[in-house]
């Protein structure tokens, strides 16, 4: 990264992305929203000091967030994969499936951060903001900094500070739960969404007894989650 703080580029106007832009725009970045709705992006309270451009140009930046739905995935990283590469990328996205009429991800087996990290192995995946609600992604951080934990998971150590960087930035204290395998957590249907929760609160959660209630269709495993400070 040549400065302190990195360029990102953020690839989908939705309501995470949004959010994150507004979050990361108040915390001082510079910030460009790829977007094919850029009046629909203004309309819906993207800043006005906040560049909007195609997804090639937000992909520019030394740091890109995802945040498109599912389905539109494979064709954009497919088109990015080049401008990708050897950059962080962290991974918003969530895939809807529905499993005897509970919300799931991809699979037991695979998750999406991983799932992404395929689509674009040259580059280095984290995955973090998919369990929190959008309604309360701007709000809770904003009103109450510092108290609420976001969850995130990457294996590349370089993402995953960076990530955790960027958290802390926009007021929430992130808390890593190991690498992308094991963050089925963060998934819909996951044991921390679509929750808020303390930092404590969460790592409890995450290396409690039971960490797979029966609402839920992915259980965490691996190391013991660390906050980071």
């Amino acid at each position: 990264m040549q400065s302190s703080r990195p360029s990102i580029g953020i690839i989908g106007a939705g309501p995470i992305g949004r959010g994150v832009c507004v979050l990361l725009h108040r915390a001082g970045y510079r910030v460009t929203v790829g977007t094919q709705r850029p009046d629909a992006a203004r309309r819906h309270g993207l800043p006005a000091a906040v560049a909007i451009g195609t997804a090639q140009q937000a992909a520019d930046a030394e740091v890109v967030i995802v945040a498109v739905r599912h389905p539109a995935l494979p064709a954009l990283m497919a088109m990015l994969r080049g401008r990708l590469a050897g950059k962080v990328v962290i991974d918003t996205c969530s895939a809807w499936i529905l499993r005897d009429y509970l919300a799931a991800g991809l699979s037991d087996e695979l998750t999406e951060g991983c799932w992404l990290a395929r689509q674009i192995p040259e580059a280095r995946v984290s995955r973090a903001f998919s369990h929190i609600d959008y309604e309360v992604l701007v709000s809770r951080p904003t009103e109450q900094p510092g108290h609420w934990a976001a969850a995130y998971a990457a294996d590349d150590p370089i993402a995953g500070k960076i990530t955790a960087r960027l958290l802390t930035d926009v007021g929430y204290v992130p808390v890593r739960v190991g690498a992308l395998a094991e963050s089925a957590a963060l998934d819909v249907g996951g044991v921390l969404w679509p929750y808020m929760f303390t930092p404590d609160d969460m790592v409890a959660i995450l290396t409690g007894p039971d960490t797979e209630p029966e609402s839920h269709t992915h259980a965490m495993a691996g190391p013991v989650p660390h906050i980071e400070s």
